[in-house]
């Protein structure tokens, strides 16, 4: 029998033992990638281009103006059904002596105006100067209870109304406009001016009166109209 090498026998030669040969080296993680892909520059100019003539020729075709004109006119015809049916409503709700005020205010706009330009323009110019700047106040007022009263309506004129003269939505607020229009007319000094200032003084009182009788009528006609602002401040201090 053959004698065993002097390395088997000892183990401390043998070079299978060494962690360096056994051992598998690892191989080093590649890096990783922290940077997001993006796309080269042409590739994108290319994409939004193709996006805009895609969009260009939607917008040129006819059915497509067709079909986002009907739906404009739709969406638009049912605000304004909604308007209707809102406004009828209101009135069908509204209290009746509110709705008298509401025509009493109406009645005295032609007088009012009619008093102002006859004093002004129906006396062949031979009055003085502060003639004309009381009829101007007039016609001024005149037209702030028009659109007070008949072009409320209008959701642009309501909420300038309630943001420029909030004071018409309070009683002593209403009050006092009313007095001071009725006493710009009876500085005219004439027949028709102390009519005039009558059914104003008249109809100044009546608003009073069913303002106090109606409060949450009155914090409701300026809710309305101040839809698109907030001003709680004048909304809780109608009465």
């Amino acid at each position: 029998m053959s004698e065993q090498p002097a390395w088997l026998e000892s183990g401390g030669d043998n070079p299978f033992t060494d962690e360096s040969v056994t051992t598998t080296a690892e191989a080093p993680a590649p890096p990783a990638n922290t940077q997001p892909y993006e796309a080269p520059s042409w590739a994108q100019t290319a994409g939004e281009d193709a996006a805009k003539q895609a969009a260009t020729q939607a917008a040129q075709d006819p059915a497509v103006q067709r079909a986002v004109i009907g739906a404009a006119g739709g969406i638009a015809q049912d605000q304004a059904n909604q308007a209707m049916e809102a406004q009828k409503k209101k009135f069908s709700e509204m209290p009746k002596p509110w709705f008298i005020m509401r025509i009493l205010n109406w009645l005295i706009l032609v007088p009012l105006a009619y008093v102002a330009w006859a004093k002004a323009f129906e006396s062949g110019g031979d009055e003085p100067m502060n003639t004309y700047v009381v009829a101007f106040y007039i016609f001024t007022f005149t037209i702030l209870i028009c659109c007070f009263e008949v072009m409320s309506g209008i959701s642009f004129i309501a909420e300038n109304l309630a943001k420029l003269f909030g004071f018409m939505y309070t009683v002593t607020g209403r009050l006092v406009f009313l007095v001071m229009t009725g006493l710009l007319v009876i500085s005219f000094e004439n027949d028709g001016a102390y009519i005039v200032t009558g059914c104003v003084m008249g109809v100044a009182l009546y608003n009073v009166a069913v303002m106090l009788y109606y409060p949450e009528w009155t914090k409701q006609t300026y809710t309305e109209h101040a839809a698109h602002f907030n001003d709680d401040n004048i909304v809780n201090n109608h009465v």
